[in-house]
């Protein structure tokens, strides 16, 4: 039986480097596992994006394979904080 050499670990199907759990996400469109920096603290790489659902009100996660051969949907585009607050 083989065993993992970096248990919790996978690899990341945009870059091919091991992607920490705890720093990744799963695509929704080919369930590979993807880095995704879930926190704007801490400098960490971005290979995919996630966004809200406006229709069904959840969290759409999608690689950037799957954004860019338009196997996934494209996210909407991003507001700034201020445009936000003029919109509202």
């Amino acid at each position: 039986m083989a065993t993992d050499v970096h248990p919790g670990t996978d690899l990341c199907v945009v870059c091919g480097e091991r992607a920490d759990a705890k720093m990744s996400a799963d695509c929704n469109w080919c369930d590979g596992r993807y880095h995704l920096n879930q926190r704007n603290d801490v400098v960490a790489k971005d290979c995919g994006q996630v966004w809200i659902d406006e229709q069904y009100m959840a969290l759409q996660f999608a690689c950037n394979n799957c954004l860019a051969s338009g196997g996934a949907p494209q996210p909407p585009a991003r507001q700034s904080a201020a445009s936000r607050v003029e919109a509202g």
